[in-house]
């Protein structure tokens, strides 16, 4: 028999509380982004340096993101969340004492020890207490929002607001790690005060063949984990660069790329909510290729066009922000990814996606020390959009020829 998904009625407060410490995830993600000539300054370290501490916890993703499935289905949410917010945390106030390259990594580094457990419990939390599939696909856009939201509005106000209220770029991140803080003890606090639905039992766990090597027996799935390679390489290449891009390329200040950075950011929110929603079935894939062609059209326009026309080509480039979602709502829909096995599924998912994120900025950092600059940066990000793009069409293809979604996800 199939696993049994009850309706709880404390399901939104839940999720609320989730994408609270998932905003926190994206503050994370996006602390450094505006401080980064601050940051290599006072630490003495080439762009190329920067880039590999910067995607250092994606690195470490790579190991933990299956790990962090297995422990998600095996636990359930509620220690999984807290230890994921608490990793925030401790990322965020290691970073704010590191003093040289080295500690600046293994701070970085250790956001991705538990970081995995808050971006693989969201899938798992929609697959589990959202059984209709229509709430499910507004809450996959809701929480690609939540670390957006926060990614935004940290690169928004981080140069304006924060640098003059504090100190040094060492107080924004304390007091970026006490939001942290408090957001993981609310998730606590909504956790052991709501009514919980019946986790799947080990029989059913056991019936929904819970492993990787059945998971990756399915061509569709194989499909997603591809393609989630190319939208983090994407996206982590160009999130903690695009205000120096802009500073470099632009001659904006810091202010100004920032602003044009955090203004792409909230254009992608509504995005992000929006396009999941329209994209179902065998529209999946073509949305996707889609986006990626923006995106990458985008990124050419920011590499050619001056002052003004670069930052509305920044903007334009925010249509990246719906990739995730997208691309979880497919994983969600492969043939063999049921409720069961949802957490193993998405930390397969985000394990490969890492492999792009650890190399996406890193890549950015070493192009852009060389004569190639910061345009020959932008142009290795197009390419790996043109490679998402054929991806993309291979999957619609594969999608005509195979039952499109599967059964627990109708």
């Amino acid at each position: 028999m199939r696993p049994t998904v009850s309706v709880n009625p404390h399901r939104w407060i839940v999720f609320g509380a989730l994408c609270a410490v998932y905003t926190t995830f994206g503050i994370a993600v996006a602390a450094m982004s505006p401080m980064l000539p601050l940051v290599r300054d006072e630490l003495g370290v080439s762009r190329g340096q920067m880039g590999l501490a910067l995607g250092a916890w994606a690195l470490i993703y790579i190991v933990t993101a299956p790990l962090a499935g297995r422990f998600i289905d095996r636990f359930d949410l509620g220690w999984s969340v807290a230890l994921g917010g608490m990793s925030v945390t401790g990322s965020l106030l290691l970073r704010a004492n590191a003093q040289g390259v080295g500690s600046l990594w293994f701070a970085v580094a250790f956001f991705g020890v538990f970081g995995p457990l808050i971006s693989a419990s969201s899938p798992a939390l929609l697959a589990r207490w959202f059984p209709d599939e229509t709430e499910r696909r507004r809450g996959v856009g809701f929480s690609a929002i939540a670390p957006a939201l926060g990614g935004t509005l940290i690169v928004a106000i981080t140069n304006p607001v924060l640098l003059e209220w504090f100190d040094t770029w060492r107080d924004v991140l304390r007091f970026e790690a006490t939001l942290a803080a408090a957001a993981t003890v609310g998730w606590i606090a909504v956790w052991n005060t709501v009514t919980r639905p019946t986790p799947p039992s080990r029989e059913d766990a056991k019936h929904e063949h819970n492993t990787i090597g059945h998971l990756v027996g399915s061509a569709q799935v194989r499909l997603v984990l591809a393609m989630a390679f190319t939208v983090f390489f994407i996206n982590h290449a160009l999130s903690p660069w695009m205000p120096t891009v802009l500073e470099e390329l632009g001659a904006m200040t810091p202010t100004t790329a920032s602003g044009w950075v955090a203004a792409a950011g909230l254009v992608g929110i509504p995005i992000t909510a929006f396009l999941p929603r329209v994209g179902q079935g065998q529209r999946l894939f073509p949305l996707m290729g889609a986006v990626l062609a923006t995106s990458g059209i985008a990124l050419i326009l920011v590499a050619l066009t001056p002052g003004i026309a670069m930052g509305l080509s920044t903007v334009l480039s925010s249509v990246r922000a719906a990739l995730i979602p997208i691309a979880i709502l497919t994983l969600l829909a492969a043939d063999r990814v049921t409720p069961a096995n949802a957490g193993v599924a998405t930390g397969l998912w985000f394990s490969v996606a890492e492999i792009g994120g650890v190399t996406g900025p890193l890549a950015v950092g070493v192009i852009a020390d060389t004569a190639a600059g910061y345009r020959g940066a932008l142009a290795a990000v197009v390419l790996v959009c043109g490679l998402g793009v054929v991806l993309a069409l291979i999957g619609f293809r594969l999608h005509q020829t195979l039952d499109p979604v599967h059964e627990d996800f109708r």
